[in-house]
């Protein structure tokens, strides 16, 4: 499949943050995996989602330590190490589309953002929730 950036980004965040990751790092890991598929190099939701939440912070805490110690890149790990290391240090981003996206990470990144949504309920509507009957954005 070939998707931008910005949608493998967006929707592998709201993946993580389904799963139950604090924001900020799912959103450090959405840009991770969008920059590892740029391209026709792998598949980067695959790639992220392939580690569970406690090694996800691992990895980053053992990245920003390196940082910190002022290491340079090399001494990280090619592939999700380094790029998260990209990340952090605000490399700007590939301008490539994500062509080696599975049909299956695609659909496991869906089905974990669902998580993120708001149930659909007449409770959660009268709470606020959806755009009711006047939908004018």
């Amino acid at each position: 499949m070939n998707y931008s950036l910005n949608e493998v980004h967006m929707t592998l965040r709201k993946a993580l943050c389904g799963r139950g990751l604090a924001f900020g790092a799912a959103d450090d890991f959405g840009a991770v995996g969008a920059r590892l598929s740029s391209g026709a190099a792998c598949d980067g939701i695959a790639a992220v989602l392939a580690f569970d939440n406690s090694a996800l912070i691992a990895l980053l805490h053992r990245v920003e330590t390196t940082m910190a110690g002022g290491s340079s890149n090399s001494a990280l790990a090619a592939g999700i190490e380094q790029t998260l290391a990209a990340q952090l240090q605000g490399h700007p981003f590939p301008r490539d589309r994500a062509c080696a996206i599975s049909a299956e990470s695609w659909q496991q990144a869906l089905d974990l953002s669902h998580l993120t949504y708001v149930p659909e309920t007449e409770a959660s509507r009268l709470g606020g929730a959806g755009a009711g009957t006047n939908d004018n954005d």
